[in-house]
């Protein structure tokens, strides 16, 4: 009888755990986003510089265009993915009206950011593109 064996069981388990988290993520996402008012043009996504270089620190920036949303406080997270890298998903710090979290983008290329917000009882997603040098 022939046992396969990994030869990198940890890593395994760590990918299979952030997909599984991002299962998850995304059901509970698709739920609530039908049943909100936030809609997706009420919420933009900027980055200071405009355009992030690879390796140098950015920030990401959400802003909500909606005055009942705007006034209320939210857990805000980015989950950033790209073709070459793992998801990351890092937690946002509220500034004045908005939204804002350092991040480091280890290579060039397009990025798929979503933005996700969780309010009382309502969570939204929403996903933007990013193109870093």
């Amino acid at each position: 009888m022939h046992i396969h064996r990994f030869k990198r069981p940890a890593r395994l388990l760590g990918v299979m755990f952030v997909l599984a988290a991002l299962l998850l993520l995304t059901a509970a996402c698709g739920a609530s986003a039908r049943q909100g008012t936030l809609k997706f043009s009420e919420v933009s996504l900027t980055s200071e510089p405009a355009q992030p270089a690879a390796g140098q620190e950015a920030k990401l920036i959400a802003t909500v265009d909606n005055e009942k949303y705007a006034a209320l406080e939210a857990e805000v997270q980015f989950q950033i993915n790209a073709k070459s890298e793992l998801p990351s998903l890092i937690d946002a710090v509220r500034e004045g009206d908005a939204y804002v979290s350092p991040y480091t983008f280890p290579s060039a290329g397009a990025y798929t950011i979503t933005i996700h917000m969780n309010y009382e009882d309502e969570h939204f997603s929403f996903t933007r593109q990013l193109e870093v040098q």
